[in-house]
């Protein structure tokens, strides 16, 4: 059967909602990275261009959940249709956020809320933002963390830049760990809030995540603060 172009304003939607977000790899693995993907048809009708048929998926979890295998169980249309709603419920959180222009406002009832910007990293420069969401089912506290960094701030053709986007608890030793991609490919980061403001990042395997030589790791202080 003649496949259907999706409509545009379908396509926009499903883009919109997901932020490039893959879902399966949200479900699994609670992975919110930006993706390069398609978008999938759940029922494998690729004449069903319906939005509830839809989802954007990374291209690896494309091609498994598309493929047959006698060796194991496949994803179900019921789970990857779950893991999708998981996603754009907490999508639909973080960016209903309040965000605000100018001069950063942190709640002074929040020890970890704010901007943070690397120390001593001179041209190397970096920031992460938390922006708090409500507290998990156990508790603890959840934010929305975004961040950017710079290699070579001064060269001739100008800087790589990273980008960071994930939503994270923060656990009873103050930290908060971040974990993309599997086997070979799999990177961790880890922030650790001090009690004196500064917020320490530590990456395993962070090449290549972001951009050439580009990476978060360092001390950085929370904007307003003074040593």
């Amino acid at each position: 059967m003649t496949r259907k172009p999706v409509a545009k304003d379908v396509e926009t939607a499903v883009l919109v909602s997901s932020r490039r977000r893959c879902c399966i790899c949200f479900g699994l693995n609670r992975d919110t990275s930006l993706q390069s993907g398609q978008i999938a048809h759940l029922d494998k009708d690729n004449t069903n261009n319906a939005e509830s048929n839809l989802a954007f998926l990374c291209f690896h979890h494309h091609d498994e959940y598309d493929s047959k295998s006698s060796q194991r169980k496949n994803l179900t249309i019921g789970e990857v249709k779950e893991f999708r709603a998981e996603l754009y419920r907490t999508i639909n959180k973080a960016f209903t956020q309040q965000v605000h222009f100018g001069e950063m406002m942190t709640p002074p009832a929040d020890p970890y809320a704010g901007q943070y910007i690397r120390l001593g990293s001179g041209k190397d420069s970096a920031e992460i933002s938390l922006t708090p969401l409500p507290d998990s089912i156990e508790g603890e506290k959840r934010y929305f963390i975004s961040g950017y960094a710079l290699w070579g701030a001064h060269r001739e053709y100008g800087p790589n830049m990273g980008t960071l986007e994930f939503v994270g608890e923060i656990d009873s030793h103050q930290r908060m760990t971040f974990i993309r991609g599997d086997g070979d490919e799999r990177a961790i980061s880890t922030l650790t809030f001090h009690d004196d403001g500064t917020l320490e990042v530590d990456e395993e395997n962070w090449i290549g995540q972001y951009g050439m030589n580009v990476s978060f790791i360092g001390m950085y202080r929370r904007a307003g603060l003074t040593n």
